[in-house]
C-alpha cells in the first residue's frame, strides 16, 4: 500500500462524526448521558463534541481501581490504582462528569492482582504493575479535521496538529542496509496511549500491561529502533502507521514536560527513550517548543566530560546524587567498595551497560536529522561514539540498528546538515 492509499482507506474508515451514547475502545467504555457527535483522531483515540456528561465507565470505579482523571498532571502523584506509588484519590474522577471542550479523560483499567497477565500483554512487560490498560477520551467544541492527531492528555497544553503539517521532505529516506524490522509489533506497542507522567522509577509501575513494556530499558528500545527505521526510504507507505503513532508519542511527551520539566531524571535504566520522541515530532510537525524541549532526560543527565581512571574523557554515571555516581573516575578494582552496600561501583558498570544498547539508535537518528544542536548535550553523542567503539558489533540492542550505525555513522553528520539545511530553507 502506498502513503497516498494509506490515507485514502484511513480517511474512508473514519467517515464523519457519528451520534454516540456509548464510546468503547481496549475494553473501556464512557457513557453518556445522551448521543453527542464523536470520532476518531488520525491515531486511534475518540474524540466527542461536548461539553458532555459522561454518567458511568466501564469497568467501573471501585475503591482503588479503575480511577479516571481529567488532564492527569505529571509529577509525583497519581489517581488510577492505590497500588501505585503517589496514589491521590482527589485526582480521581466521579461520576456523572461533566466535561467541557479542551478536556481529556484518562481511564485505566485495573488488573484484580498484580504479576497477571492478559492475552494483549504486549512483549517485554515484566508485569509489575496493576493497570491492565488505559484510554484517553478528548471533549472538543467542534469535529476536528479528520487527519488530526489528538491533543496530549496531560496536563493543560491542547495543541492540535494536522498530520497533513508533517514535514515528510526531512526524512532522509535512506537506503536499507539490511532487513528491516517487522512492522506489525512496532505498530501495536505504539498503538495505545503510553501512560507515563510520574516522576522518577515508580513511574514505571503505572505503565499499563496492554499499553507499553514497563522498564526504560525496553521503551528506549523502541525508541532507538523506530528513530531509525522511520529514516529509511519507505516507497510503499509499509511505516506510516508507525510514524503517525510515534509522532503522537512525542505530543504526549512534550505535553508532560509542559506540566512538569523534572519526571525523567537519571536513574539506573527507569527513564531513558523520553527526549527522541519530542525531538523527532518537533522537526517533523514544525514545532519551536518541541524541536527545542527543555526538560530533565536521562539521557543527557547520565552523560558527562570528565578524566575518566582509564583516560576516557567522556563518562556516564548512574545518578547525580548517588554514592557510587562518577565510578568510572576510580580504579575499577575499587568498584567493590566505592559507594554504599550494594549502590557500589560494579552495580553502576551494570547499569552503564544496560543503558548503552539502547541509546545507539537515539543518537544516530537525531544526526542522521540534523537535530544534535537541538538535543543540546553533546556529551550525549560522544559518550554514545565511545560506547560503539568499546563494543563493536554488541553495542546495539537490535541487529537493525547495529547495520544502520555500520551503514551511516560515518556520513551521518553529513546527512544531517542536508536535511537541516531543507528545514532551514538553504
Amino acid at each position: 500500500m502506498t502513503a497516498t492509499a494509506f490515507w485514502m482507506s484511513l480517511l474512508i474508515a473514519s467517515g464523519g462524526p457519528e451520534e454516540r451514547e456509548e464510546i468503547s475502545q481496549y475494553g473501556i467504555t464512557w457513557i453518556l448521558d445522551r448521543p453527542a457527535p464523536a470520532g476518531r483522531y488520525v491515531t486511534g483515540d475518540w474524540w466527542v463534541v461536548g461539553p458532555v456528561t459522561v454518567k458511568a465507565v466501564v469497568p467501573a470505579p471501585a475503591p482503588g481501581r479503575n480511577g479516571s482523571v481529567v488532564d492527569p498532571p505529571a509529577g509525583e502523584k497519581q489517581g488510577y490504582d492505590d497500588r501505585i506509588a503517589g496514589f491521590d484519590p482527589a485526582l480521581r474522577a466521579s461520576f456523572p462528569l461533566i466535561l467541557r471542550p479542551g478536556q481529556s479523560l484518562v481511564t485505566a483499567a485495573s488488573l484484580e492482582r498484580v504479576g497477571d497477565r492478559t492475552p494483549d500483554t504486549v512483549p517485554d512487560q515484566y508485569a509489575r504493575g496493576p493497570l491492565r490498560t488505559a484510554a484517553v477520551l478528548t471533549v472538543v467544541e467542534k469535529p476536528p479535521p479528520a487527519d488530526a492527531f489528538r491533543p496530549g492528555y496531560v496536563g493543560s497544553w491542547k495543541e492540535t496538529f494536522p498530520a497533513g503539517r508533517i514535514r515528510r521532505d526531512l526524512l532522509p529516506r535512506l537506503e536499507p542496509p539490511g532487513p528491516l524490522p517487522e512492522a506489525a509489533p512496532l505498530e501495536r506497542v505504539l498503538e495505545r496511549i503510553w501512560l507515563d507522567h510520574q516522576r522518577e522509577w515508580v513511574n514505571r509501575m503505572m505503565h499499563p500491561l496492554e499499553n507499553m513494556p514497563d522498564y526504560g530499558r525496553e521503551i528506549a528500545q523502541i525508541v532507538s529502533t523506530v528513530g531509525l527505521l522511520l529514516l529509511v526510504d519507505d516507497p510503499g507507505g509499509r511505516h506510516e502507521r508507525i510514524l503517525l503513532r510515534f509522532l503522537q508519542k512525542g505530543i504526549d511527551y512534550y505535553a508532560a514536560v509542559r506540566s512538569h520539566d523534572d519526571l525523567w531524571v537519571a536513574n539506573g535504566g527507569h527513564n531513558s527513550g523520553r527526549k527522541w520522541p519530542i525531538l523527532f515530532a518537533g522537526l517533523m510537525l514544525g514545532h519551536e517548543g518541541m524541536a527545542h524541549v527543555k526538560a530533565t532526560f536521562q539521557e543527557d543527565q547520565q552523560t558527562y566530560r570528565g578524566r575518566g581512571f582509564r583516560g576516557q574523557t567522556v563518562l556516564w554515571r548512574i545518578t547525580l546524587k548517588n554514592p557510587n555516581s562518577g565510578h568510572e573516575e576510580v580504579d575499577p578494582a575499587t568498584w567493590k567498595t566505592f559507594g554504599r552496600g550494594d549502590n557500589n561501583g560494579l552495580k553502576a558498570e551494570g547499569y552503564r551497560k544496560l543503558n548503552g544498547p539502547t541509546w545507539v539508535g537515539q543518537a544516530l537518528a537525531a544526526r542522521l536529522t540534523g537535530m544534535m544542536e537541538s538535543w543540546d548535550h553533546p556529551p550525549f553523542f560522544e559518550y554514545v561514539d565511545r560506547w560503539v567503539s568499546e563494543e563493536g558489533t554488541k553495542a546495539a540492542g537490535h541487529p537493525f540498528v547495529t547495520a544502520m550505525w555500520e551503514h551511516y555513522r560515518g556520513r551521518a553528520d553529513e546527512i544531517g546538515r542536508s536535511v537541516r539545511a531543507r528545514r532551514d530553507g538553504h
